[in-house]
């Protein structure tokens, strides 16, 4: 072998070294890129996967809900009033000095309070606290899913509803948010379970697919409507105390308020009386509702839900 010979040898193994180490490094490069896409995928399934929860209740009126009657007895005493409500249930309304809560009652077992004033014991919030803080570590679903015997109820809360009626879901308890857009602070809440949720319907609502047309129940037994006024004027001063505003003195009607037009009137259609209140509270209606010019209130529910504001 001549030396020029043994020289294109040495150049020949040491261009199919470098090749060989190229194909080598080629390789490695896509069996690790490979594992760190699946890697990558794993861990973003995983962040996918965890969804945070919001504790279950422990302390305040929303603890309560699916308990005994006789648990929030031994706490708040016996009720002020007691009246019928839809689907069996029952009022049991409690009006004290700071704090008005409606508790609702079928077979003894607790399936909703509405509660309101600056006292109101709505823990892990507070009356007047800022809507905004609420986003704080909290989890909410705009589009929750509650599975019943019927199938499954999609809800869907809109921006309008982000705003003014907020849901946070606790364990087995929802809770309703509900907020003075305008200044935006918490005026009142209410704790229910999934069943009552589905019952009161307050939101968008669609059945295993199929979109939901909400029924307002207008007629009611007249015992039943002269409670549901009183309990109407109560929620209505609550909203102004909570404002500093003092309280209306309830006047009798001689016209029926439904059928009425004129200044001072608000009307509307709602689940109960802390339903329309906060409506009315979220449109042209606040005004006269906080008025510290009306001294007294005229108020009906059969047809619908109506107030007339009066000055002495």
């Amino acid at each position: 072998m001549t030396k020029r010979t043994e020289i294109a040898m040495k150049n020949l193994v040491i261009k199919m070294g470098i090749v060989l180490l190229l194909v080598i490094g080629l390789l490695m490069l896509f069996y690790s890129t490979d594992d760190f896409n699946e890697l990558e995928e794993k861990e973003n399934t995983a962040t996918r996967e965890v969804k945070p929860v919001n504790p279950v209740l422990t302390e305040g009126a929303g603890s309560y809900v699916g308990k005994d009657i006789d648990d929030w007895t031994e706490t708040y005493g016996y009720p002020e009033r007691i009246y019928a409500a839809d689907n069996k249930y029952q009022h049991y309304i409690y009006r004290l000095a700071d704090a008005f809560y409606d508790v609702r009652v079928r077979e003894r077992q607790i399936g909703m309070i509405y509660a309101t004033g600056v006292e109101a014991d709505i823990a892990p919030l507070s009356v007047n606290q800022r809507a905004a803080e609420i986003y704080q570590g909290t989890s909410i679903n705009t589009e929750p899913v509650i599975r019943t015997a019927d199938g499954d109820y999609h809800l869907e809360l809109s921006e309008a509803d982000m705003k003014t009626q907020l849901l946070i879901r606790y364990g087995k308890v929802y809770m309703q948010v509900y907020i003075d857009r305008l200044s935006g602070r918490v005026m009142a809440a209410r704790f229910m379970t999934p069943d009552m949720l589905v019952q009161m319907q307050p939101y968008t609502a669609h059945l295993n697919g199929r979109p939901l047309e909400r029924t307002i129940k207008k007629v009611r037994p007249l015992l039943q409507q002269l409670n549901e006024q009183e309990t109407l004027t109560a929620v209505i001063n609550m909203m102004r105390a909570n404002y500093e505003v003092h309280n209306l003195t309830a006047a009798a009607s001689v016209k029926p308020l439904c059928q009425s037009q004129g200044a001072a009137l608000s009307s509307g259609n709602g689940y109960d009386a802390a339903e329309v209140v906060n409506d009315w509270l979220n449109s042209s209606d606040r005004d006269m509702m906080l008025n510290s010019q009306y001294d007294r209130i005229q108020t009906a529910v059969k047809g619908c839900y109506a107030v007339r504001y009066l000055n002495e």
